[in-house]
């Protein structure tokens, strides 16, 4: 006779990782599909005071948006881990262009192009207005939880900020001030701005003549922002001297300072270094590198100096 034993649980059957991949097999509804139309998943966000994950692939020509997409986004693991949270949209993009033949995705190049998209993956979280609070550029490809763990950190992460945001707003005078400054300052890249505008119009009452110093750099880093976009357009058509003008015209109106002058004269470093113009690209250097010679704009001045004095 064959006495009955009490059958044993493996570690791995004691971990907690393995009993949340059951919960999460037999419990949570799997979404399994992605939405493709944005405007759809707005829609539904609002209506279920969810948020929005919205990942921008480029597979005809990205392997690394294939195995993301293949790893993680397409696992059910990941879309269940998700689902309590986000409205998930996979918006991919057809990079390349066959003259005579029309992409049936064409259109999601428009949606790209809208949010500013260059690299892929990108993956943008949108709030239950529809309001981007960040963005990420990249992925690492890490089992589905994992990254699931990832992605719902952020959505934590806005939850908390919110509550900051309260907070802060009972408080009075500069002490109120300086909480929103703090937020401002915490928010996320590549957020939309109207997130942090109320704030700004706060701070304008609260500090009317900006004896704190914020709005002034504040305005400085946005018009370096644009600053930036506006070199990119011209810098790569030879036109040096628009970029020279371009800068000037930036440390005229905003008076930077620290890395923030670094990073706007680095630009007109380079026009000028290209440009062959070797004295005023000396000094510019010089410039750059006594900001903070240990930065990474520091170094590189540091090595285009020494080859404009090996000339």
């Amino acid at each position: 006779m064959i006495s009955g034993s009490k059958p044993t649980r493996s570690r791995k059957e004691n971990s907690p990782v393995f009993r949340l991949v059951l919960v999460l097999v037999l419990i949570l509804p799997l979404e399994g599909a992605w939405l493709t139309d944005l405007k759809d998943a707005r829609k539904r966000a609002f209506e279920e005071k969810k948020d929005v994950y919205v990942v921008f692939l480029a597979t005809e020509i990205s392997g690394a948006c294939v195995q993301f997409k293949k790893r993680v986004l397409s696992q059910d693991l990941f879309q269940a881990a998700i689902a309590d949270r986000f409205i998930p949209v996979l918006i991919d993009v057809p990079l390349k262009q066959t003259p005579g033949v029309i992409s049936p995705l064409a259109a999601n190049r428009v949606v790209a192009e809208n949010f500013g998209v260059v690299r892929y993956p990108t993956t943008f979280f949108l709030n239950s207005k529809g309001i981007v609070y960040a963005r990420e550029t990249g992925a690492a490809i890490n089992e589905p939880l994992k990254y699931a763990a990832k992605v719902i950190r952020r959505s934590k992460d806005q939850v908390a900020r919110l509550k900051l945001i309260e907070e802060a707003y009972k408080q009075d005078g500069l002490e109120r001030a300086k909480s929103l400054i703090a937020l401002i300052k915490s928010t996320p890249r590549g957020a939309d701005p109207s997130l942090s505008a109320e704030h700004l119009e706060e701070l304008a009452k609260l500090d009317p003549d900006d004896s704190l110093g914020f709005r002034k750099d504040h305005l400085a880093e946005t018009g370096f922002t644009d600053l930036d976009r506006a070199i990119k357009e011209v810098f790569h058509k030879d036109s040096y001297d628009q970029v020279i003008k371009l800068v000037d015209d930036y440390i005229i109106k905003f008076e930077p300072k620290g890395v923030l002058l670094q990073k706007a004269l680095f630009p007109k470093l380079a026009a000028l270094n290209h440009d062959k113009q070797t004295a005023q690209a000396t000094e510019v250097a010089e410039a750059v590198i006594a900001i903070d010679a240990t930065s990474a704009h520091g170094k590189l001045a540091a090595q285009i100096l020494r080859r404009l004095k090996s000339k």
